[in-house]
């Protein structure tokens, strides 16, 4: 006869409810900025320490990866330290993750004979940053209708100018670290004048970079003259738009809340953001800072009382596809009715996003009508504490543990999924400034 074994179902603690958020706390550091920031300390000979650095699986991938190239990468909590130099030639194909990573192995890797991939959705991106550096003369092979998987060769970038239309960090991480030991001067002319990440990072560790205007022309160009050689210094990254998000939807949720958020990045999500969350009647009040090491950062100034309706779709759906459910939560805590569209692609893969998020909020007391591409929310006064299953699915999971932060009663969320590992850091920071019990 055989053993029937009884699982056991493992204990899930009920969510601490919140009255409201109060204090300062910090953002944990961006994902692209600590990419490129790893990147260029992997070619700086000597140590470099980064602060506020991601810990997310994919830097952490990336750092394990630039162990193929000879890098040390040692982290402690959030800050990591970087001992790079003479990189030596990978052995096999390096596997991009995302679009920066992809630019930052373009940059290490030419001329070493590096065999590089990647993924569909960076397709394109991953197609540009190639060009250009063909455009420089290196000689990257690839397939005619992918840039999957490329061979860049033993030919360094030569000295040259390219036309790069809008700004690209991505471009200039592949050819600023690709041309670093070579002689010569490359210029990159693009449309407008804007410092990014990249360059604040090359000039933090003594790299020169001088940018204006065209002469007789309309646009910019950046002008870097080899070889230099780069040195290791301490870097403080900005924030995190994802980190930012969750941050201040847990303070928009809970009237009364009064926030100092630091570190805040100034990137094109973090603003749109700040955009959205205003458009919800989010009390925001803005000061310009930066970190110790030149980053443009912001302090934002939190204050929260009844939320506004909003409709999020086109632009902003693709801009926070992953922070639809999070957002959904937001609206069910708002007066009147949200609208979330444009979010299709949630439905895709092993789990079904969107109706995780509408029956999850249905058990909590709201009223949620659901679409093929999204969901509309009917604002409540208070949502009602339950027991959520969110799937395994962590951006699922992080919703429904804000939302019952909120919630009148016990709230427990089943199958969270990875929360702390995809989101390192992020319920850790918003328990530090909540306050519980009654008033």
């Amino acid at each position: 006869m055989a053993e029937v074994v009884e699982e056991l179902e493992e204990a899930v603690e009920p969510v601490q409810r919140v009255r409201k958020l109060e204090g300062s706390v910090d953002v944990p550091g961006s994902e692209p900025v600590s990419v490129q920031a790893l990147a260029l300390a992997a070619k700086v000979s000597g140590e470099s320490t980064i602060a506020r650095c991601a810990t997310t699986p994919g830097v952490r991938r990336f750092a394990e990866q630039l162990g193929q190239l000879g890098v040390s990468v040692t982290f402690d909590g959030e800050t990591v330290t970087v001992t790079g130099g003479d990189l030596q030639q990978p052995e096999g194909e390096i596997a991009a993750e995302s679009v920066e990573s992809y630019a930052a192995f373009a940059g290490l890797g030419i001329g070493r004979s590096a065999v590089l991939t990647g993924e569909e959705v960076f397709k394109a991106d991953a197609g540009r940053i190639l060009d250009v550096l063909n455009g420089f003369d290196a000689v990257v092979r690839h397939a005619e209708d992918t840039p999957f998987p490329a061979d860049l060769g033993k030919v360094f970038p030569k000295p040259g100018t390219y036309q790069l239309g809008q700004p690209d960090s991505n471009v200039k991480t592949a050819l600023f670290l690709g041309a670093l030991e070579q002689e010569g001067t490359f210029e990159l002319q693009q449309g407008l004048s804007g410092e990014d990440d990249l360059e604040v990072l090359f000039r933090r560790a003594k790299g020169k970079l001088e940018k204006g205007r065209i002469e007789d022309a309309d646009g910019y160009q950046i002008v870097y003259e080899g070889p230099q050689t780069l040195e290791g210094r301490d870097h403080e990254l900005p924030g995190d738009a994802t980190g930012t998000l969750f941050i201040l939807a847990a303070a928009a949720c809970r009237p009364k809340s009064e926030v100092e958020v630091l570190h805040a990045g100034s990137d094109w999500r973090t603003r749109r953001l700040i955009d959205l969350l205003r458009r919800l009647d989010l009390k925001i009040q803005i000061d310009k800072t930066r970190t110790g090491s030149g980053f443009s950062t912001r302090t934002l100034q939190v204050s929260s009382s009844d939320l506004r309706r909003i409709k999020i779709a086109d632009e902003y759906a693709e801009l926070f596809m992953d922070e639809a459910p999070t957002f959904a939560v937001v609206g069910a805590c708002a007066i009147g009715e949200t609208v979330i569209r444009d979010i299709a692609p949630l439905r895709e893969g092993d789990r079904d996003v969107i109706a995780l998020t509408v029956e999850g909020l249905r058990r909590m007391g709201v009223r949620v009508g659901e679409m093929p591409d999204g969901l509309v929310i009917q604002g409540l006064n208070a949502l009602q504490g339950s027991e959520v299953d969110a799937g395994g699915d962590p951006r699922v999971g992080i919703a429904f543990t804000i939302a019952g932060m909120a919630a009148e009663g016990e709230t427990r969320v089943l199958n969270p999924g990875p929360i702390e590992e995809t989101y390192p850091g992020v319920l850790s920071r918003i328990e530090s400034v909540a306050v519980t019990g009654r008033s």
